[in-house]
């Protein structure tokens, strides 16, 4: 239902429709926008963002919630369903200090999350653009015990599936990063230890990245660009969701 209710929600949305943002129109981010952020990164503080607060809206947020649609449009169109979250598309610009020994108070770049639905732990396609440094990002991240638990069943269960996924994946040249990773076999996997899955069955996230160039973020091709690098990981996406259907309804209460 919630799919559904987005979908209707993205098609009934048009340039003409009054009190609503030109959302399928992304143009590039402009320069006030990058500038605002690198601003930001030196005087991270409440006071001063308070007075820069619309600016960072009409900037930062907008572009970004343009990009989050036209991306879904497209790749809906090339038949990977994956939407913005309906009421929030960008995600906060507010840190959570609670736990962190960092306590500036705001994120200096801007990023966003689109899912096939955003009920429960999905693999998902991540934004990411920043002055220093932009990057798309696809797949899992950090998956809860019974979800990890289930992709390591999966791998096992039918290694050569996850070496079809990782030959795909490289001739997109892309690859699944090893940066969260364990240093041994997880319990119950031993047996697999000198096998060529092995790698995979020690990853804590399975993701694939790539990095955008700055110039792209400023132009109106930056839609495609990430569209291209959805459908390049596709095959990670699918091979998550089957997984994530695969588990039975009452672990993932």
């Amino acid at each position: 239902m919630l799919l559904m209710a987005t979908a209707r929600k993205i098609a009934s949305q048009s340039a003409d429709s009054p009190g609503i943002r030109q959302s399928t129109e992304f143009s590039g981010f402009p320069t006030e926008g990058f500038k605002l952020l690198r601003d930001l990164k030196k005087n991270n503080d409440r006071e001063w963002f308070r007075e820069r607060k619309s600016a960072y809206k009409q900037t930062v947020e907008a572009p970004m919630e343009a990009l989050t649609a036209a991306v879904s449009q497209k790749c809906r169109h090339h038949g990977l369903t994956l939407f913005p979250k309906e009421k929030n598309p960008v995600m906060r610009v507010y840190r959570d200090i609670r736990f962190s020994a960092d306590k500036t108070p705001f994120k200096t770049h801007v990023a966003a999350e689109l899912r096939r639905s955003f009920a429960g732990s999905q693999p998902m396609l991540y934004l990411h653009f920043a002055p220093d440094k932009s990057f798309l990002a696809a797949g899992i991240w950090q998956p809860d015990r019974t979800l990890l638990q289930a992709w390591r069943a999966a791998i096992a269960d039918k290694p050569e599936e996850i070496k079809e996924l990782a030959a795909t994946l490289k001739r997109k040249k892309l690859a699944l990063e090893e940066e969260h990773s364990l240093s041994s076999m997880p319990r119950g996997f031993g047996n697999f230890a000198e096998s060529p899955v092995a790698r995979f069955l020690k990853l804590t996230s399975f993701v694939v990245a790539r990095t955008i160039g700055q110039r792209d973020c400023s132009s109106p091709k930056l839609v495609d660009k990430v569209v291209s690098f959805a459908l390049d990981a596709k095959p990670l996406l699918e091979f998550g969701w089957r997984i994530e259907e695969a588990i039975p309804q009452t672990f993932r209460d």
